[in-house]
């Protein structure tokens, strides 16, 4: 086997989308998520569908895509990174700061989770950044619309208290961890 057919095998994919927005004024949202999804194989395709997007589906579509993640994601974790932006330290609230420490701490929380699975790599893919382009990309890449969907469902939970499609997946054994992030490290 080439070596590098090798380390795609071997490699770990953590897909990572956003939820909230960073608008830190009362027509804000209370909450900022960054939602990672960690995965040994990403999906190729998902549900048949080409595009989808959580804000904007329909429930009908919603629920087909979360009973796919939960039919295929054995295996899957999700971590998530929760700010209550009402409680954040005043030097996190930028979207530059916000989003950096956040990111970092993602990162650092999936390299702590992988931690007993020594070698291989990680690859991490991400959305165009919303705090350079001031506002939502559109995923292309079917494992950032799942990171999208598992954002989606983890920003309900907390913004609405809306648990369902976050059960739904957490009912199939997919892993999820969430940190509150309050102050930079």
């Amino acid at each position: 086997m080439h070596a590098t057919a090798e380390h795609a095998r071997d490699a770990l994919y953590l897909s990572i989308d956003e939820a909230g927005n960073f608008d830190f004024g009362h027509t804000g949202t209370r909450h900022f998520v960054l939602t990672g999804v960690l995965m040994r194989r990403p999906f190729a395709h998902l549900a048949g569908l080409e595009y989808f997007h959580a804000s904007e589906d329909r429930q009908a579509v919603g629920d087909r895509v979360f009973r796919c993640l939960a039919a295929h994601g054995n295996g899957t974790r999700m971590l998530c990174v929760v700010a209550c932006k009402a409680e954040l330290d005043r030097g996190l609230r930028t979207p530059e700061r916000l989003y950096a420490t956040a990111f970092d701490r993602l990162v650092r929380e999936a390299l702590h989770a992988l931690a007993p699975m020594a070698g291989g790599q990680i690859i991490v893919v991400t959305d165009s950044l919303p705090v350079r382009s001031g506002g939502a990309a559109v995923c292309a890449d079917v494992n950032l619309q799942v990171a999208d969907y598992c954002a989606w469902a983890a920003y309900r939970r907390w913004e609405r208290e809306d648990d369902r499609s976050y059960r739904i997946i957490a009912d199939a054994g997919v892993v999820w961890a969430a940190s509150r992030l309050v102050h930079a490290e």
